[in-house]
């Protein structure tokens, strides 16, 4: 299946803020979970809810989507 324009701008804007989530809300506590102050579970969670919270829409292939985004704005991922 073809990926539309459309399609391509919502999984770069997921991405980007899953990039930015990640930052600020899990890898905070993987360096917790690396020095033993909680479970990798709690990390895991944590990075679980980033994904639920900037979910990719079904059935789009997300690496044909960056590439097009890439070809389009000559945006580097």
């Amino acid at each position: 299946m073809a990926v539309t324009l459309e399609q391509a701008q919502i999984v770069h804007s997921r991405y980007i803020s899953r990039q930015y989530d990640y930052q600020h809300e899990s890898d905070p506590l993987m360096v917790k979970f690396m020095l033993g102050d909680i479970t990798k579970e709690e990390w895991q969670a944590a990075r679980q809810a980033v994904k639920d919270k900037n979910p990719y829409p079904e059935g789009v292939d997300k690496q044909e989507a960056l590439q097009m985004i890439k070809d389009e704005t000559g945006w580097e991922f």
